[in-house]
């Protein structure tokens, strides 16, 4: 089997996951990693086996011998550091959400479209092997029409105001904090299961903690006061395109949830529920007949989630394993020509003017259509 040379830009919490996962695949070569400071930069060569460092990415997109880019930076870079890849002719992989509005995201798509590199965004969720069942059970029909979408992402890694994080500041990551960061992840999610695209929003956005305490010294203790101005919470409403509905509520101070992705879909035969915290089972409602609760096996999956699942019993399967079924669905697509499974840029542009049409909701309180007819 063919190796693929990656190059991983950003080595905080997310680009060590990348790591891990493409580790895992077996077929994949991590080349190089970009970290500015040259020490860090040596310590994760060393620890992880990788052969190369580079403390700017410019230096990574003009090695010849690297084939695909990995972005794991903060939101604000990523624009200008997807498009140099592009430009450079090599094939990205990068974090969500791909820019900071719909403008930047527009320009990717076009760029990526002229020079003809594929390319994704780590849209992780749509992964999981249930989701991929559930996907398999709408596109027979087993639903039935589907009326709407509803659920939540929560967290509580933000509850307290001494919890700072950069994407606390637009500056840093974008006008919106709990959308952009995991309500996106819901939207995608919603998108691909449905089928169809979000139409029309209208939004509620809260910040309850207006100023939070940014640690500058741990001993002795000194906190810098810093002014928020993107959201903690959001509840959205959806129109989708064929007039499904939905709705969803995104938080980041809702103590006790770690990773609280959860969704109902609802169609005219049947309901399915899937929660990211019980990745592994898997809720049927019905009507006229005892409900189910389906467990991830390999023998029980349908096709779909056949192809996502690689453990038997309640070996079960986690959001680690999620990502690397991304990745691999990504570089099979670079290496064999297979079918995308993944999110490219053209479907996260579309979440990204979701997430500008919830900005303007919120704002003048009205629906917002997201697409002029």
């Amino acid at each position: 089997m063919k190796k693929i040379n990656t190059g991983i830009i950003g080595v905080g919490y997310i680009g060590g996951a990348h790591i891990e996962a493409i580790k895992r695949l077996g077929y994949s070569n991590i080349a190089a990693v970009v970290v500015r400071n040259e020490a860090k930069a040596k310590e994760i060569c060393e620890n992880f086996g990788i052969p190369k460092y580079f403390t700017n990415y410019q230096e990574m997109l003009a090695d010849s011998s690297i084939d695909v880019i990995h972005n794991c930076t903060p939101n604000n870079m990523h624009f200008q550091i997807n498009k140099e890849a592009i430009l450079s002719g090599k094939h990205i992989l990068s974090e969500k959400p791909l820019t900071v509005n719909s403008s930047e995201s527009q320009e990717l798509v076009k760029l990526t479209q002229k020079y003809n590199v594929l390319n994704a965004v780590n849209f992780v969720y749509r992964h999981y092997a249930v989701v991929q069942h559930i996907k398999g059970m709408i596109e027979k029909g087993e639903l039935g029409d589907i009326y709407s979408i509803h659920g939540s992402y929560l967290q509580d890694w933000l509850l307290y105001d001494t919890d700072y994080n950069w994407r606390i500041e637009a500056s840093l990551g974008g006008p919106s904090r709990a959308i952009a960061d995991i309500g996106s992840h819901w939207c995608d999610i919603a998108q691909f299961l449905v089928g169809q695209d979000i139409a029309e929003v209208f939004a509620d956005l809260a910040t309850f903690i207006p100023v939070r305490k940014k640690m500058v010294s741990i001993d002795p203790p000194i906190y810098q006061p810093i002014n928020v101005d993107t959201e903690d919470y959001g509840s959205v409403l959806l129109k989708f395109r064929n007039g499904a509905r939905g709705s969803f509520t995104t938080s980041q101070v809702s103590a006790g949830r770690k990773i609280g992705l959860s969704f109902e879909i609802d169609g005219s035969k049947a309901s399915v529920y899937w929660d990211q915290e019980s990745a592994y089972t898997l809720w049927i409602g019905h009507r006229n007949m005892p409900n189910e609760v389906m467990i991830s096996h390999p023998d029980l999956l349908n096709e779909n989630g056949k192809t996502h699942s690689y453990y038997q019993g309640l070996k079960c399967e986690r959001w680690p394993d999620a990502q690397k079924n991304m990745i691999d669905s990504f570089y099979r697509t670079i290496l064999y020509n297979e079918k995308p499974k993944y999110a490219n840029f053209e479907e996260a542009h579309k979440i990204m003017k979701v997430i500008d049409s919830i900005l303007k909701s919120n704002k003048s309180g009205t629906w917002q259509k997201i697409y002029e007819e």
